[in-house]
């Protein structure tokens, strides 16, 4: 046992015990940023001497037959002094903050012992702890009123100690990931290598071969929600894995989780559609799907088509699945989506009025467009007279001030936004 699994509560039962929710005053507030603020410039001098101070207390932060683990030490506190300092200076809550590089290079470190996740979380308690000693004597430096002392202390305290238990518990969600890792001899994240092999000029098929994952075969990626959790995204991986017999990984990209799944050969749509439909998340959540392809360059398609069909997904408003071959067209119509609202906007005029006259004459120019500008094909389709299609065709081109047909293309493509947007252009 490395202590790890006694360590984490004791960190969290100290935020929560000490991280009473303090009601600062808007001048208070802006005093405390202030306070912070003056800190700043000096971030790495103080990161400096907090770093030798928790070396001093805890001697295996360091590996002391590797000549650079110094410099990784010195480059997490000083990511970490730094995160808290701008954190207090620009009002961030601490509950939003991410690890940094720095500290996720000294835990990739000390993840080949095997006390390496208690070495770390105490590494973290150490820190913040010389780091509030001088922050404390900062603030009884600058701040004269008791009153006002206790408050800054105790809300800034607060702040502190909800970026450690952050901080430790992400760390202690990774460990045994990354520790399996190591033992499988990778030297980088796996996120780095799926990384690499979508945006590198070369090496990709090497990066992924070392997931064991081959990029020969034909890709179909996922897009599913930020929010799951890496447990909640591995379970749904495996299960996938199982059922269709195919190889994944995964990456968490800003925006969405991305699964790729390798297939030997392409699944046929409705096996598709069918796989978005096994996968069980939140009712409300939007998931996209892009469509099958082969090869490294397969492996990149497939993930630019699905976030562009959760784009699409989220724009609408529409929980459930979108696949991109559904939605390719909007896909990239959509891709600015403020500049897709205003071609909608110019191009529709009056024709996007909010009302059901209206949005009958949106309809009814749809079909005729659809229909090759024909009055019989229109009305077919709207299962009304074709006096009535021309009828509502001449009043579109009243409110728009020109045929339909003399901007077609565009017409088209601001209808086809307007209903993605469901009018709201």
């Amino acid at each position: 046992m490395d202590g790890s699994a006694e360590q984490l509560p004791r960190l969290r039962a100290l935020a929560a015990s000490t991280a009473t929710a303090v009601r600062l005053s808007p001048e208070q507030a802006a005093r405390l940023q202030q306070l912070a603020t003056e800190l700043l410039p000096h971030a790495d001098a103080i990161a400096d001497q907090v770093n030798r101070r928790a070396i001093a207390a805890e001697p295996a932060l360091v590996d002391e037959h590797d000549p650079t683990a110094q410099d990784a030490t010195a480059h997490s506190t000083r990511d970490n002094v730094g995160a808290i300092l701008s954190m207090l200076a620009y009002g961030v809550p601490g509950s939003a903050i991410e690890p940094s590089l720095g500290a996720l290079e000294l835990f990739e470190r000390l993840a080949d012992r095997g006390d390496g996740l208690y070495v770390a979380l105490r590494g973290y308690r150490l820190g913040i702890s010389e780091f509030w000693q001088m922050w404390a004597q900062h603030l009884a430096d600058r701040v004269d009123d008791a009153d006002e002392l206790h408050a800054l202390l105790a809300a800034s305290t607060s702040h502190m100690l909800t970026y450690v238990d952050r901080m430790s518990a992400q760390l202690a969600a990774a460990w045994e990931q990354t520790r399996r890792r190591r033992e499988r001899g990778l030297d980088v994240a796996p996120e780095e290598l799926v990384r690499h092999a979508l945006f590198a000029d070369d090496g990709g098929d090497e990066a992924l071969a070392r997931l064991e994952y081959d990029a020969g075969r034909v890709h179909l990626a996922l897009a599913l929600p930020a929010e799951l959790t890496d447990a909640r995204v591995a379970q749904l991986a495996s299960r996938l894995r199982t059922t269709l017999r195919a190889q994944s990984v995964a990456l968490r990209h800003d925006a969405a989780w991305i699964v790729w799944l390798a297939h030997e050969r392409a699944p046929a749509p409705e096996d598709v559609a069918a796989l978005a439909a096994d996968v069980e998340v939140d009712p409300g959540a939007v998931l996209a799907i892009g469509e099958p392809a082969a090869g490294l360059a397969g492996f990149r398609t497939t993930y630019r088509q699905a976030l562009d069909a959760r784009r699409v997904g989220l724009l609408r408003g529409t929980p459930g699945v979108t696949c991109h071959r559904d939605v390719a067209l909007l896909a990239v119509l959509c891709a600015d989506s403020e500049r897709a609202r205003a071609l909608a906007r110019t191009e529709l005029g009056p024709l996007a009025a909010d009302d059901e006259a209206t949005a009958r004459l949106r309809d009814t120019v749809a079909a005729y467009l659809a229909c090759g500008e024909s009055h019989v094909g229109a009305a077919q389709r709207l299962f009304v007279h074709e006096k009535t299609v021309a009828y509502r065709v001449r009043q579109a081109e009243a409110l728009l001030g020109r045929r339909v047909g003399d901007r077609r293309g565009e017409l088209e493509a601001a209808l086809l936004l307007h209903r993605a947007f469901d009018g709201r252009i």
